[in-house]
């Protein structure tokens, strides 16, 4: 039916000292945000035979409030309506109609009013909901708008309804602290709304991407598409444009400041092959911050990790072998977030390489010495690459048959400067991704080796980041349930002198400066052989009985 907005004001008068935000399309013009007493309402086009009795069992939440609507309407006798009239309905005076919200993703621990979320589920008006420390939870409404609420969010589902006059909607999130990125199609009547609330704060969306965060005395608001009106205590609105904005304390505005550009991520790799991978940007002039996430979508509903740093740099861990999409942007002096930077990268990390245990990096050995290493579980074989370059375009041994954790080149390697690597082989004769190389010399034939580093002990190397600590742990059974050795030691090497024979197991990860770890490489093994037994018959010891004889 044909309907008109009666009101600027809707669905609710704000609290004393409280704000508004109306974000508008930017197309639309930017309204007046003072409210009048009159309610919001639907214009209703009469037809022969309606009645006010009749109009009020069909769209009032009391039916008997059709006396308030003649004396709204100035109708003098209720039962004498002219047809095509326009009759003004109140929005407030309407029987709604509950509208679920569906979850579309959730990851982490996420809590609803009747325990964990999942997808699938609906949420219904009033509900609440916490993502906890490292939560992340998506939701879908009516009309396809989706709201994606950070960790640490608490918020709750004000208000989602629909009138039962013109298709009017009303959506409403209660954020009482974190943040969530709304994503709007234009509303289908200028009437609907979708509401942002925040204690002091309400944002009303009509079709864009805006991001509210609410953290213990301020809010921030940055608008992405559309335009922002807002009013505080100052009685004119203030208009907050694409690509900016604002932070209120207290109920006050601060000023309206551009978002700050998006970083550059040309020095992000967009392939990844280590479990652990630290991810840097150049810094920005005015950065504090940098938020980082991950999604396995480019529209960043399905989102698996969310986290800020206050460097420009991020350790990404433990993804799954997969393709991913990445942003990353950074935060003012006054935490307000800037402009999204957006890649595709993909994840190849697994099989993880084995670990190289000798000749160690640098070393100068002998014409056919035995490269070894430790083996991966479940392993069927391993990739072994030998080179006369770091780029391994000259390559001298190319094995991708390798059973065992060790191989003495044949024929031996000439003298010379020379690069390895190891990659652990599938199951379908492919190969996970090549671990760091090392690289060592053989010596000339007449020259003398100096003395092995293997004498002092047994030496291990492993791929990482240089310059950071890491955490390596040796244990008789693969499930270090009684570790012999843990310990955090910097670079990537460590020598444990004069194991003992048997059978050990090992694995490392890496530790950040602020004590923050990433996750345990994959547990290999290694085996130290037994010392050869003494000669049977001494013969040697008869020898020197004799020798006073002689």
């Amino acid at each position: 039916m044909p309907m008109g907005i009666g009101s600027k004001r809707w669905p609710e008068r704000l609290a004393a000292g409280g704000l508004l935000l109306g974000l508008l399309a930017a197309t639309a013009p930017v309204p007046g945000l003072a409210a009048d007493d009159a309610p919001a309402t639907l214009a209703l086009t009469l037809r022969p035979g309606d009645t006010l009795i009749g109009i009020g069992e069909r769209y009032l939440e009391q039916p008997g409030r059709w006396v308030d609507l003649a004396r709204l309407n100035r109708i003098r006798d209720p039962r004498r309506l002219r047809p095509g009239a326009a009759l003004q309905i109140p929005l407030d005076w309407m029987r709604w109609q509950a509208l679920p919200v569906e979850v579309v993703h959730v990851h982490g621990a996420v809590q609803g009013p009747g325990g964990p979320l999942a997808p699938g589920m609906q949420l219904s008006q009033g509900d609440r909901f916490d993502t906890g420390a490292d939560g992340i939870l998506t939701l879908r409404f009516a009309g396809g708008a989706t709201a994606v609420f950070a960790p640490q969010t608490r918020a709750a589902l004000g208000a989602s309804r629909e009138a039962p006059l013109g298709g009017v909607r009303a959506t409403r999130i209660d954020l009482d602290q974190g943040a969530v990125e709304t994503t709007v199609q234009p509303l289908a009547t200028p009437e609907s709304r979708f509401d942002v609330k925040t204690p002091r704060v309400v944002t009303a969306v009509r079709g864009t991407r805006f991001r509210v965060a609410q953290e213990p005395s301020a809010s921030r608001h940055e608008v992405l598409e559309g335009r922002v009106a807002a009013q505080g205590a100052a009685p004119q609105p203030v208009e907050i444009g694409q690509g900016s904005g604002l932070r209120a304390e207290g109920g006050q505005l601060g000023a309206v400041v551009p978002l700050l550009p998006p970083p550059d991520l040309s020095a992000v790799p967009a392939r990844i092959e280590r479990t652990s991978q630290l991810l840097q940007v150049a810094p920005l002039p005015g950065a504090v911050a940098w938020r980082w996430q991950v999604a396995t979508d480019g529209a960043f509903v399905q989102r698996l990790q969310d986290v800020q740093t206050r460097e420009p740099r991020w350790l990404l861990a433990g993804l799954p072998d997969g393709d991913y999409q990445l942003r990353v942007r950074a935060a003012d002096a006054q935490a307000i977030e800037g402009n999204d930077a957006q890649m595709t990268f993909a994840v190849r990390a697994r099989p993880e390489a084995p670990l190289q245990l000798s000749p160690p990096a640098g070393a100068s050995v002998v014409s056919g010495t035995a490269l070894r290493w430790t083996q991966v579980a479940g392993a069927p074989a391993y990739r072994l690459q030998v080179a006369r370059d770091a780029q391994f375009s000259d390559l001298v041994l190319d094995r991708s048959d390798l059973a065992t954790g060790h191989l003495a080149p044949d024929p031996a390697l000439a003298p010379g400067l020379y690069h390895w690597r190891l990659a652990t082989q599938r199951p379908d004769g492919s190969h996970g991704p090549f671990g760091d190389a090392s690289s060592f010399t053989v010596l000339e034939p007449s020259a003398v080796a100096p003395p092995q580093l293997g004498t002092d002990g047994l030496r291990l190397a492993w791929s990482g980041p240089a310059g950071f600590q890491h955490q390596v742990q040796v244990a008789r059974s693969p499930d270090f349930a009684q570790p012999l050795l843990d310990r955090q030691v910097p670079g990537a090497s460590l020598t444990l002198p004069d194991p003992a024979p048997g059978r050990y197991h090992v694995r490392t990860r890496l530790v950040l400066p602020d004590g923050s770890q990433g996750p345990w490489s994959s547990t290999q093994q290694f085996d130290v052989p037994a010392p050869p037994e003494p000669p049977s018959h001494p013969w040697y010891l008869l020898l020197l009985l004799l020798l006073p004889l002689l």
